[in-house]
């Protein structure tokens, strides 16, 4: 839960509640005007030795849910096939919504993108 958390980015706090549970709170973005304050419980568990599984447990207002498995390349390679959906809440009017879905959507990816460059660079860093 601490390399989930270290590596996760844009967190205001984080909570480990139990060795499969992390609690996580987003730093506020602010786009159009809009704020979204994102936060949500996540357990995570490996349903095989090479397959992590997470989902949201708990949230007001985001919804996780993927799936990493893991598959040695070589010795000294492993191949991440990652897979996630993400879905947020947030309360703005049907025009707003079409302006700022776009901007959400990049926000999303190149969150996801930042998490997995720092995820791999922390797991080099170990071996």
């Amino acid at each position: 839960m601490a390399t989930i958390a270290a590596n996760y980015g844009g967190l205001q706090s984080h909570r480990i509640i139990d060795d499969a549970t992390l609690q996580l709170t987003l730093i506020p973005k602010s786009e159009a005007g809009v704020t979204f304050h994102g936060a949500y419980t996540g357990v995570y568990r490996f349903s095989a030795p090479d397959v992590l599984e997470w989902s949201t447990s708990d949230t007001k207002n985001m919804w996780s849910n993927g799936r990493a498995r893991f598959v040695a390349v070589d010795d000294r390679r492993t191949r991440v096939e990652f897979s996630q959906k993400i879905e947020c809440e947030m309360q703005v009017n049907m025009l707003l919504g079409k302006i700022i879905q776009p901007i959400v959507t990049r926000e999303i990816n190149q969150g996801v993108k930042g998490y997995l460059e720092r995820m791999r660079a922390s797991l080099a860093r170990k071996s």
